[in-house]
């Protein structure tokens, strides 16, 4: 069996139980290791392309009470991010497919913009004394870590995983 054909079956490939498991893990790991950067909204992003809107619900309470639990930022900074990340990309799905690559790019991109203003935003708002990176410095990384995360993981949720909700 190629390991790499799109499964359609019900039957076939990773239960998507598993596989979010797994996406969850390896996010948070990457999370840790990148020094805050985020890779927990691609995977919501991928329920979007996918149109499981059950999924994504739950799993959005989970990653806004697990942000807002790591952070330490006043509640509310990671519901403003996600609620401006769903209302964008509803929006501008009517300008390009969401599964084609330019809109992973150019969404990518939006959004790693829209998560400094949240995030410089939160920081201004509690008048924390911490010094903020360059901007743009940390929007194009933002960006790449975005892009490429997303990309791959909507191919691979796609490439393994057997269609079904969790």
């Amino acid at each position: 069996e190629n390991m790499f054909r799109r499964h359609e079956g019900k039957g076939e490939g990773i239960s998507p139980v598993l596989w979010w498991i797994v996406y969850f893990v390896v996010a948070l790991w990457a999370q840790e290791l990148s020094g805050g950067f985020d890779f927990l909204a691609p995977g919501l992003l991928v329920c979007l392309q996918i149109g499981q809107w059950w999924s994504l619900i739950w799993m959005t309470w989970f990653v806004i009470f697990m942000q807002e639990g790591m952070g330490d930022l006043v509640f509310g900074s990671s519901l403003l991010f996600y609620a401006g990340m769903y209302l964008a990309f509803l929006f501008s799905r009517w300008l390009l497919e969401p599964r084609n690559p330019f809109f992973i790019l150019f969404f990518s991109l939006l959004l790693s913009v829209w998560h400094w203003l949240v995030l410089s935003g939160a920081v201004q708002f509690q008048e924390i004394p911490v010094r903020m990176p360059a901007p743009w410095n940390w929007i194009l990384r933002q960006w790449l870590f975005y892009g490429i995360f997303w990309g791959g993981a909507f191919w691979a949720y796609r490439r393994w995983v057997r269609r079904g909700y969790i």
